[in-house]
């Protein structure tokens, strides 16, 4: 199965573990161009991410971080978030559990 653009300007997504698949977790790779960012959002299940190629930073309210290949982080139920490339591309591993996708806000337009 392909990568698939999101809705968001320069992610692309393959769903790798589907609600389908698995009632316990979700595992989504993406692969994410330079620039590309998901702005501060909560969410409803746990969300770990794994970083296999770039850099990604994640962020909170007043707290940043950049992940490189081989690191992780995780966000528990609730935990406001983001992440952006700040240069190069990136490609990485989420995984929600318990089985749901966490949908960020729309875009800015």
């Amino acid at each position: 199965m392909p990568l698939v653009p999101t809705r968001r300007a320069g992610l692309a997504e393959r769903r790798l573990i589907t609600p389908e698949d698995s009632q316990h977790q979700n595992m989504v790779l993406i692969d994410a161009d330079s620039g590309a960012e998901v702005e501060l959002h909560p969410v409803s299940n746990s969300e770990s991410f794994f970083i296999l190629r770039g850099e990604v930073e994640v962020f909170g309210d007043g707290w940043s971080e950049l992940l490189g290949p081989g690191d992780s982080c995780y966000f528990p139920p609730g935990m406001e978030h983001g992440a952006r490339v700040p240069a190069g591309s990136a490609q990485f591993l989420i995984v929600f559990a318990p089985c749901g996708v966490s949908r960020a806000p729309e875009p800015p337009r």
